[in-house]
């Protein structure tokens, strides 16, 4: 804590004397731990109940899956919990063939597109029953360690224009996610906490 380069005897009267300047030395000391310990994708990525799909899953299951969870992607493991592809709602309903929905890739495109867009939506539906999930995912996805420096798994999905990044260990296997999400939060937490520590 930030008190603690102090003596104790200086420690001791601020909390004694001075109790509202001894809180708000601590809130400055936990908003710039935050700050700083916010360095790693470990320190925000997602993490716990990961969803992931496997190679011999069906699209339908995956769909279902994105549809349950509002989810707009999946990493896809082995039996192992290794890496070893990512699937979005776009590799799922192959809506690159769709006309080009629209240019943000929005599933759900503006009114006039709306109804011929629909239209061939329920085709790819209709046309991927069946298909499994090796057929349609991404191979070889690029992933990041739980060490990875935030700022570079951050440039990467601005660059890359992707939407998550599966985070995985020494082996490969499935330990988190990060997002594009994850990213914002974290920023707004540490733009919180220096404005904390500044008043």
């Amino acid at each position: 804590m930030l008190l603690r380069s102090y003596p104790a005897t200086f420690r001791a009267a601020v909390r004694s004397t001075q109790p509202c300047v001894y809180n708000r030395c601590m809130v400055m000391a936990r908003a710039k731990a935050s700050i700083e310990t916010a360095n790693l994708v470990k320190d925000v990525m997602t993490s716990g109940k990961l969803f992931s799909c496997g190679p011999d899953d069906t699209v339908d299951s995956a769909l279902e899956l994105l549809v349950q969870h509002r989810i707009t992607g999946l990493p896809v493991v082995d039996g192992d919990n290794r890496v070893v592809g990512v699937v979005s709602d776009f590799d799922l309903l192959a809506l690159d063939a769709v006309g080009r929905v629209n240019e943000d890739q929005n599933l759900f495109p503006s009114a006039d597109q709306s109804w011929q867009a629909f239209k061939e939506v329920k085709k790819m539906l209709a046309k991927s029953a069946g298909k499994k999930i090796k057929d349609v995912m991404t191979i070889q996805p690029i992933t990041v360690r739980p060490e990875t420096n935030l700022e570079d798994a951050t440039n990467i999905l601005i660059v890359k224009k992707i939407r998550r990044l599966p985070v995985v260990d020494a082996e490969g296997k499935l330990v988190g996610l990060i997002s594009r999400g994850n990213i914002v939060k974290a920023a707004l937490a540490a733009r919180k906490a220096s404005a904390a520590a500044n008043n």
